[in-house]
């Protein structure tokens, strides 16, 4: 298999080609194989893509893993809602100690428990095939809970020099890193990680804004 897709929902992954709307796939029949690619739905969260990418990988063994969907970004990124962000790195973001004091928040990857899990970001694969004149990138930072005030989103930002936030992009990357198979992780913007805000607007422009970049890439074959 050339490549794998994978989203968390299937919205996130029919945004990758014309083929993929018409995929029906669930938790109970997350994966299908078409030709040279693979589509896989993750469902949301680390357990999830833990568990699907685990049953999948030891069989099908895809040349690359392209990580799609919607992101939110840090305050003080630079990233807008609808801008495409490729991520250059990913880390477990709220794994660690709550503090008292500023910044609040300790990484494990600080802490003399860390091991070689948490120690360092996951690289990932800036894949030229997915890039175009408008990519933006950006350091992930993958959380178990979404920020919803802007003193975590600050908090977060700044411990962990991140600049989006997803709840799959690390488990993606950790397996990729344990299988050898390179990931590359293409998300657009949907909201920023501050005060709670989600909007259908500005999710279905998001998704809108994925499609039409993955369109692009094709074009520009």
């Amino acid at each position: 298999m050339r490549i794998l897709v994978c989203a968390a929902t299937l919205p996130e992954l029919q945004t990758f080609s014309e083929e993929t709307r018409e995929l029906v796939l669930s938790e109970a029949n997350p994966f299908v194989q078409k030709g040279e690619q693979g589509f896989l739905l993750t469902g949301v969260g680390l357990p999830a893509a833990l568990a699907t990418l685990f049953s999948v990988l030891p069989t099908c063994r895809p040349e690359q893993i392209l990580n799609i969907g919607i992101a939110g970004a840090y305050p003080n990124s630079g990233l807008q809602i609808g801008d495409v962000v490729m991520g250059e790195s990913e880390v477990y973001g709220d794994i660690g100690f709550e503090l008292p004091e500023a910044p609040y928040f300790q990484s494990i990857s600080e802490s003399r428990f860390a091991g070689s899990l948490y120690a360092n970001p996951f690289s990932l694969y800036c894949v030229q095939e997915w890039i175009t004149p408008s990519v933006r990138f950006g350091r992930g930072s993958t959380v178990n809970s979404c920020t919803g005030s802007e003193q975590v989103g600050l908090a977060r930002e700044q411990v962990l020099q991140a600049h989006f936030e997803t709840m799959e992009g690390a488990a993606v990357a950790q397996v990729g890193k344990q299988f050898e198979i390179p990931v590359c992780e293409v998300r657009t913007i949907s909201n920023i990680a501050s005060t709670r805000d989600m909007r259908l607007e500005n999710i279905r422009f998001a998704l809108e804004r994925l499609r039409a970049h993955f369109g692009a890439c094709r074009e520009e074959r």
